[in-house]
């Protein structure tokens, strides 16, 4: 007959050492995932920060880029404005030599007029002297009735002058006539006569002639 050994039973304090002896890899599984967490934050971190900084880079580069354009396209509109300024000092110089050149070609052309209508008035009797006597004498001769409107036509346009010439416009003697050359006399009684047709056939009379000089500044 053979004997069995009792077997042992574990005591409570045993088996309560037990799990925690089974479970010893439980604590380190627990130490990495925290510091892989906190490896993927950091990770986070300095990459959220480097996105940051260039961003930032960014906007500095492009504040700096759009203040170099201001400052060129302010330098361009510097230059255009100094550019016009220079174009415009040289078409108001110009045109003041314009019409420097135009002032010189008036006055000779005024002057040639003038020495032209002379000629004329001369040429037409080279011979004859101016009549004797005064302005009323030689409108009674000419036989003009109304002395009181023809005196005033007469002398608003020359003075009564039988050689008086226009520098402007060329016209000559009493009636200042335009061309000259259709007075055809110096003499003032045949001036007064070539006047007083021209009037009464244009206006009628001498006092419509009048009004109509007063009116437009000529007749």
């Amino acid at each position: 007959m053979v004997l069995q050994k009792p077997k042992k039973s574990l005591s409570k304090n045993k088996l309560g050492i037990m799990p925690s002896t089974l479970n010893k890899g439980e604590p380190i599984r627990r130490k990495h995932k925290a510091l892989v967490v906190i490896l993927i934050a950091m990770v986070i971190t300095i990459a959220t920060i480097s996105v940051v900084n260039m961003v930032k880079t960014q906007q500095t580069n492009q504040n700096k880029l759009e203040n170099l354009i201001k400052e060129n396209t302010n330098d361009q509109q510097l230059q255009l404005k100094k550019q016009n300024e220079s174009t415009q000092n040289q078409q108001q110089k110009l045109q003041e030599q314009i019409e420097e050149l135009k002032k010189q070609v008036k006055i000779k052309k005024e002057s040639k007029i003038a020495q032209a209508a002379k000629a004329t008035l001369q040429a037409a009797t080279p011979k004859a002297q101016a009549a004797s006597g005064t302005c009323q004498d030689w409108m009674d001769q000419a036989g003009i009735t109304d002395q009181a409107n023809a005196h005033i036509l007469i002398m608003r346009e020359s003075g009564c002058n039988p050689n008086a010439v226009n520098r402007s416009s060329g016209a000559c003697g009493i009636p200042q006539a335009l061309p000259c050359s259709k007075l055809g006399t110096s003499d003032p009684v045949e001036q007064l006569r070539w006047m007083q047709n021209y009037v009464v056939r244009r206006y009628g009379s001498w006092a419509n002639a009048v009004a109509h000089s007063t009116s437009v500044g000529w007749y």
